[in-house]
């Protein structure tokens, strides 16, 4: 496993946990709900045990907690509840924002064109840009919102996995659930950039809802915002919208937001 800096070290990590949690339940049986929190730093070069508790085996649920370990620590633990799908009440208050289709929005790599050859960025910037190599994420995104929204605790995009996944519905929520905390805990860093402040965040805790059947592999809209921040704590709520405006997947995540102390550094954090 290679994860490049805290933020995506956790994603893997609940991913992972997940996927573990998965393997061990009923196959018609569904995650609807996990809820993770983060204990202490990981290492991203040593080794993790999964160890997967089964707290519950019913006829319609099924509960499992994963304890993901290092050097024998308990650095993460994931709840998940599964459940066989059946019929019931329905109703949707949600309705999803309007915005852009994907097609008509550019991808991560054509905003990255663009900033290095807009005059209006610094040429020194440019030209630092332009020698960083670019590794695509396995997630592509397409943002709704232009560059003067960038300071708003909010944050729209579509996003899908690149490339067909397998019908494995378990799979597709694996995935959506990786894709869920790539973006999540920054936005609510957004009022508070300015040029030169270096900042970091680290996921405390991480929930989700899945609602209704997934395809991971198909644009969903994902809408973030983020009502508070207080005492180094940033709370965030997150909404996925299928394109047909299906409410998909809830969300909320409490994350740890500082100043970098060092400028122009990252330091490890020390929850």
């Amino acid at each position: 496993m290679v994860a490049v800096n805290c933020r995506f070290f956790n994603t893997i990590l609940g991913t992972q946990a997940l996927a573990a949690a998965s393997k061990t339940v009923d196959c018609l049986k569904l995650v609807h709900s996990l809820h993770a929190i983060f204990l202490i730093a990981g290492d991203n070069n040593m080794p993790i045990i999964y160890q997967v508790h089964r707290e519950r085996d019913g006829t319609s649920f099924a509960t499992r907690k994963v304890e993901a370990k290092q050097k024998g620590l308990v650095m993460f633990t994931l709840i998940v509840s599964f459940q066989k799908e059946e019929l019931g009440f329905e109703h949707q208050a949600a309705i999803m924002p309007v915005v852009p289709p994907p097609e008509q929005l550019l991808n991560m790599e054509e905003i990255r064109e663009r900033r290095l050859t807009d005059p209006r960025f610094p040429m020194q910037y440019r030209n630092s840009a332009a020698k960083k190599k670019f590794v695509p994420w396995p997630i592509e995104m397409r943002f709704c919102q232009d560059s003067k929204s960038q300071h708003e605790p909010s944050l729209h995009y579509w996003f899908r996995a690149r490339g067909k996944l397998s019908d494995d519905p378990a799979l597709h929520r694996c995935v959506v659930a990786y894709a869920s905390d790539l973006l999540y805990s920054g936005v609510s860093l957004n009022p508070h950039r300015k040029r030169g402040l270096k900042t970091y965040s680290l996921s405390l805790d991480h929930s989700m809802w899945f609602h209704k059947p997934v395809k991971a592999d198909d644009w969903l809209l994902y809408v973030i915002d983020s009502p508070s921040a207080h005492g180094g704590r940033g709370f965030v709520t997150g909404r996925m919208f299928n394109r047909q405006g299906e409410l998909i997947v809830s969300l909320t995540q409490e994350a740890l937001i500082r100043r970098a102390k060092t400028p122009g550094q990252t330091p490890r954090p020390k929850l």
